[in-house]
């Protein structure tokens, strides 16, 4: 087992995996024969779960998941909406720009990609689903923590690991923020890798609060005069239907 883990809590785990499964035998006999853990550790963990209304009993001995483990599905319900809205949308972005676009989401101190559209060329950068990053890093982040408040935004930075530093400076990654929230756009030209440029427009819910943001990235000579301004263009269209369409009909989307 990993250092610095807790065995209860990976045996509870396991368990709920088990209850989850679509077993036909979800008994506590059962259960603990297939997963190798004793009877008495088994019944501790299915009665921990059925007082939290994680797990419930169910015909014959057997268990099954239970409605108290719908309020931790909730994040990863509105993840789900984000995705489905967001698919076709970045696909056309991939199609017009020629740049792989990505929609990012963030948790805690980092911005992970969410969802991807690869780029039509036959050279191009790849973006790899669920790689995260931290906020500092690269035009995601500063769209993410454009809203946020300054002190959160000062502190997000002092604490941000050495290697985030190798390519950018503290300024740059303030000019960034403040880019994002006078334009509602920002860009990121080397900051995160020299050969990588990128540039991020944010996307808001029906409160208005920034949800996720809408990124497209390519290298050095995809974002040069003429081109820097088409896609800036491309992006903030993109990043204004994705959140009309969040918003519902009728709304009028704030990116």
């Amino acid at each position: 087992m990993p250092a610095h883990t807790i065995p209860v809590l990976t045996k509870a785990i396991a368990v709920l995996r088990a209850v989850s499964g679509g077993r036909k035998e979800t008994t506590t006999k059962a259960l603990a024969h297939e997963l190798g853990i004793s009877h008495s550790t088994v019944y501790r963990i299915l009665q921990t779960l059925i007082a939290e209304d994680c797990v419930r009993t169910s015909a014959g001995g057997n268990h099954e998941l239970s409605f108290g483990l719908l309020p931790l599905l909730q994040p990863l319900a509105r993840h789900e909406l984000l995705v489905e809205t967001a698919r076709p949308i970045l696909s056309r972005l991939a199609a017009e720009t020629g740049l792989a676009a990505k929609l990012s989401v963030r948790q805690g101190d980092q911005a992970v990609a969410l969802i991807r559209a690869e780029s039509p060329r036959e050279t191009a950068v790849s973006v790899r689903v669920g790689s995260a990053f931290h906020l500092t890093l690269g035009s995601s982040g500063a769209v993410l923590l454009s809203e946020r408040p300054a002190d959160e935004c000062r502190r997000l930075i002092d604490g941000a690991p050495k290697s985030c530093w190798e390519h950018q400076t503290r300024a740059d990654v303030e000019k960034r923020i403040a880019e994002c929230r006078r334009l509602g756009v920002c860009s990121d030209f080397g900051g995160f890798r020299p050969s990588v440029h990128a540039m991020s427009a944010p996307v808001r819910d029906r409160t208005g609060a920034i949800v996720a943001t809408m990124t497209v990235v390519g290298f050095v000579q995809d974002f040069e005069g003429r081109k820097n301004k088409a896609h800036t263009r491309a992006l903030l269209a993109a990043a204004t239907v994705c959140s009309q369409a969040l918003q519902g009909p009728g709304s009028s989307s704030l990116a």
